[in-house]
């Protein structure tokens, strides 16, 4: 689904917005790099660690369609909301080059973009798509924002998710009857790792082909070019 998204704190409602041309393949990507504390916007990064992952909440805010700029949709949001206090994302402009998992990836990489006033007027005619109002969103995450938290719960949310609330903190891989997988360990040259059940689940976050995939792990040497250059990956005990 193409689409505009938000991550949004349910604490403090404070969000992050995005696009994709897959949500639910952008929604993992963002997760995985949350988890590993790594994640492009620092002030995102700096709130999920403080918070822990059950204090956030994804949320499509409007479906784009597939003849509409995306791009161009998602800059109407940005030029409305960074730079408040309650938005997390510090470009202003989507269509301009960056790194990471939007950089050189980006269809409109080296492209610029204006926000006039006439310019705005021509991105919002051009994002048909249909946009979910205000009280729509609200109904959809009341049930999770619930009243506002005093500084005292604020503080206990965070002393509790800060390490129960780590994703993978005590957790068990589930068992998948007499089908045997292997599940594969990533490194990202760093000191830091990462296992995925499956090599399914790994191609799925991390958006690579399975060439590059099977490569790696048969040489058992790094990844020498592309986004994620250097990082390697090995097969650790069946689950």
């Amino acid at each position: 689904m193409r689409a505009i998204y938000k991550i949004i704190n349910v604490v403090n409602n404070k969000f992050y917005v995005g696009s994709a041309v897959n949500y639910e393949k952008r929604k993992a990507r963002h997760l995985w790099r949350l988890r590993r504390g790594d994640h492009a916007n620092k002030h995102l990064q700096a709130a999920w660690n403080l918070y822990g992952e059950k204090a956030f909440l994804f949320a499509v805010v409007q479906e784009v369609a597939e003849t509409a700029d995306l791009l161009a949709a998602e800059n109407v949001w940005l030029f409305e909301h960074v730079g408040k206090d309650y938005c997390y994302n510090i470009a202003t402009d989507a269509t301009a080059p960056q790194t990471g998992m939007f950089g050189e990836k980006n269809a409109m990489w080296g492209k610029t973009f204006s926000h006039t006033p006439k310019a705005k007027e021509k991105i919002a005619a051009a994002s048909k798509g249909r946009t979910q109002d205000q009280e729509t969103i609200q109904r959809k995450t009341a049930h999770l924002i619930g009243k506002p938290k005093s500084a005292e719960v604020r503080a206990k949310i965070s002393a509790t998710l800060s390490g129960e609330g780590n994703y993978w903190y005590g957790k068990t891989r589930p068992d998948h009857g007499a089908k045997v997988r292997k599940a594969v360990e990533v490194f990202d040259g760093k000191g830091r790792s990462e296992v995925f059940e499956s090599i399914q689940k790994l191609r799925e976050e991390l958006e690579l082909k399975p060439p590059t995939v099977n490569r790696a792990l048969k040489s058992g040497k790094p990844l020498t070019r592309g986004p994620l250059k250097g990082w390697s990956f090995k097969y650790i005990d069946p689950i």
